[in-house]
């Protein structure tokens, strides 16, 4: 009965791994155009919250890899095309892969909105506890709350080592990773589990009754503001400082965005968009190689080889250089004088490349 309720789990927590890793391409898009001699704040702002979003999905992995599940990264099912529909129980938008601009920084906001309450299901039963969460029916926050409530009740039905009975040798651990803010947990048991979810929200949403992120609290780290009020930050031009609440505008110092210092790029490139053999199609498609093989990093990091996890993060800044010259290239015919942009597309496999720029664990994946 265990491993049926365990299936259950594994699914929810791979939706996880999947949501973390939706955000990243939009948030990377929107931080390619920013000019960053112009708009410093904002760079560095959506610079980090990529890097925290990583963060979250490598957690979201250990959690995975600690209840003796897999997850699952290179796989075209892994990716949404975008624009994606994001659904909430009071709301519903589309995601997709543009500029930066105070549109894009509203939608940002709709995705790390925090909760007006966390999800807590009580007085059901363990079989009408664990079922598949449809994210249509809850906020990310709430989303997590159930994972924990699923996790605490099978510990309480089964006991902590018949739930936490994955291969240790699997977990990320701090030594691994490089990032942003906060740290990475490894998983071993149920504290360390809900901790993991905690630092995730917190990042995304704010501690509760808070604008900050926890970091200072659970890593000592300087203290930082979550997602949403950062992207808050940008969208007022106005920072937040001490003793401002969580429901209340900023009233820190003055942070003027030029919106305009931006890469004019196509709304949600893909590569067909360009013409064959043109510039623009060869490093559409060149990006979408890297971007398949970054993704292929992150599966085999997660299931066995943790040393790649720099190397992982090393290619992301790559992708930033093949981005930077699609963001170079103006598109022809086109009146408004737009650019391309990365587009974030999945290549199988056997239709992979060899780059010269290729990590040797992937040429010898592909061969």
């Amino acid at each position: 009965m265990l491993n049926t309720y365990k299936e259950e789990l594994f699914k929810n927590l791979q939706t996880a791994i999947e949501l973390e890793h939706s955000t990243i391409p939009p948030y990377l898009a929107a931080f390619f155009t920013i000019d960053q001699d112009t708009n410093p704040f904002s760079w560095e702002a959506v610079r980090s919250v990529v890097m925290e979003e990583m963060l979250h999905m490598t957690l979201a992995c250990n959690i995975l890899n600690a209840v003796g599940g897999k997850p699952y990264i290179d796989n075209p099912k892994f990716i949404p095309e975008y624009p994606a529909k994001f659904n909430f129980a009071d709301r519903k938008f589309d995601v997709g892969l543009v500029k930066f601009s105070k549109a894009s920084i509203e939608t940002f906001m709709e995705i790390e909105k925090p909760s007006e309450t966390r999800l807590r299901l009580k007085g059901e039963d363990l079989k009408g506890l664990l079922h598949p969460i449809d994210l249509e029916e809850s906020t990310i926050g709430e989303f997590y709350e159930t994972v924990k409530e699923q996790l605490i009740r099978l510990v309480e039905e089964y006991g902590e080592e018949s739930v936490f009975n994955g291969d240790q040798s699997l977990q990320i651990t701090a030594k691994d990773y490089y990032g942003g803010g906060g740290e990475v947990v490894e998983v071993h048991n149920l504290e360390t589990a809900l901790f993991a979810i905690d630092i995730i929200v917190d990042q995304g949403e704010g501690a509760p009754g808070s604008i900050y992120d926890g970091d200072e609290t659970y890593f000592g780290q300087d203290q930082e503001v979550a997602h949403f009020f950062r992207f808050k930050e940008i969208h007022v031009e106005r920072r937040y400082q001490e003793g401002d609440l969580p429901n209340e505008e900023p009233t820190g110092a003055s942070v003027p965005v030029d919106w305009e210092a931006v890469k004019d790029m196509i709304e949600n490139p893909k590569a067909k968009h360009f013409p064959e053999g043109s510039p623009a199609r060869i490093k559409a498609e060149e990006f979408n190689q890297l971007y398949s093989h970054f993704l292929r990093l992150l599966h085999l990091t997660f299931n066995g080889q943790s040393n790649l996890i720099i190397k992982a993060v090393g290619m992301m800044y790559q992708m930033k250089y093949v981005a930077a010259e699609l963001l170079n290239i103006k598109i022809p015919m086109n009146k408004e004088g737009k650019v391309a942009g990365p587009p974030f597309e999945y290549i199988p496999l056997e239709k992979r490349k060899i780059y010269d720029w290729l990590l040797p664990e992937l040429v010898s994946e592909i061969k």
